[in-house]
């Protein structure tokens, strides 16, 4: 969470009597009676927030009708639903702070009083007891919890981080995985090229499936797997640009691919194929594997951090 970022969580949570937890980026605490965790689901959009509350009724989950038609008498809100004993609701936004910091506690009085009014009381979002809980961080998602509900995830989520820990890492099936992954972003630079486009999705691709390809046959993902799945990135980016110039080489003057392949030094240097037109479409392929790379491994290096992560925040913030 950046700067600027953190600054406009810390004035929501002035504004509403939250709190903001500062390992995970969300607000938390007791809004008008209930639990709620606030946050943004996606951290690259951080005014894009939702309100997470854990509660339940006799009559049972809220109903499709039911959501609907909240969400036609409150327009500070965009969305209400339930899953379990988990009720969502997605904070209507728009380009940036000024609709978030206008619909945010107007979102809040509305969901909580709508709750009250539907008989909804606080419960532990994993057993559904209507009990005293604890607001929680379990992998990076927040919920209420029980006593008995925390210390058996926590004792889970242990004996899991040890398992991880003890299976190792396969450095050589990694790295056969990861060149797999990487073959698929080498097929996807091929086809949006020969469609016209040099397409920021491709890095996307390029990121994801090399990782994915990495931990499946690695067993784990280590930042040194990590590493070595960046460098075999940039040099299948490179693979992708020449195989695809080789394809155009060897539509255009009728030599065989493997030729063309080779030719490449050779026709640029004769200024057959100009050297601006090929190193900028090479810079601009890097730019957008750039573009999806670091974002993916971020994601992922946090992913993995917050994966056996389990902590009980500070049971303050209340707005009565």
């Amino acid at each position: 969470m950046n700067g600027k970022v953190r600054r406009f969580y810390e004035e929501l949570a002035a504004m509403s009597g939250l709190r903001l937890d500062p390992e995970g980026g969300a607000l938390y605490g007791t809004y008008k009676g209930y639990g709620v965790a606030v946050l943004a689901p996606n951290p690259s959009y951080p005014y894009q927030m939702c309100a997470v509350f854990s509660s339940s009724r006799p009559d049972g989950p809220l109903t499709k009708e039911e959501c609907k038609q909240f969400l036609k008498e409150h327009k500070a809100a965009a969305d209400l639903s339930q899953n379990g004993w988990q009720i969502t609701m997605v904070i209507r936004g728009g380009m940036g702070q000024k609709h978030l910091r206008e619909n945010f506690v107007q979102s809040l009085e509305d969901t909580t009083a709508y709750l009250r009014g539907a008989g909804f009381t606080d419960c532990c979002q994993s057993c559904g007891k209507v009990t005293e809980t604890d607001p929680c961080c379990v992998a990076g998602a927040y919920e209420h919890l029980c006593p008995d509900c925390y210390a058996a995830l926590q004792q889970s989520r242990n004996q899991e981080s040890m398992r991880q820990a003890g299976k190792g890492e396969n450095i050589t099936g990694g790295l056969v995985g990861a060149l797999l992954g990487s073959l698929v972003g080498v097929v996807s630079i091929i086809i949006f090229s020969q469609l016209g486009y040099v397409a920021a999705l491709s890095g996307v691709i390029m990121a994801v499936c090399t990782l994915k390809g990495y931990e499946m046959l690695g067993g784990n993902l280590s930042r040194k797997g990590v590493a070595l799945c960046v460098v075999l990135m940039l040099a299948m980016t490179f693979v992708g640009d020449r195989l695809d110039w080789a394809i155009l080489v060897s539509r255009e003057l009728g030599y065989s691919f493997l030729t063309s392949f080779r030719l490449i030094p050779a026709l640029i240097e004769a200024d057959i194929i100009e050297a601006s037109s090929y190193w900028t479409n090479l810079v601009m392929l890097y730019l957008f594997l750039l573009l999806g790379m670091v974002p993916t491994v971020r994601n992922s290096l946090v992913s993995r951090a917050n994966a056996s992560r389990i902590y009980r925040l500070e049971k303050s913030g209340t707005r009565m």
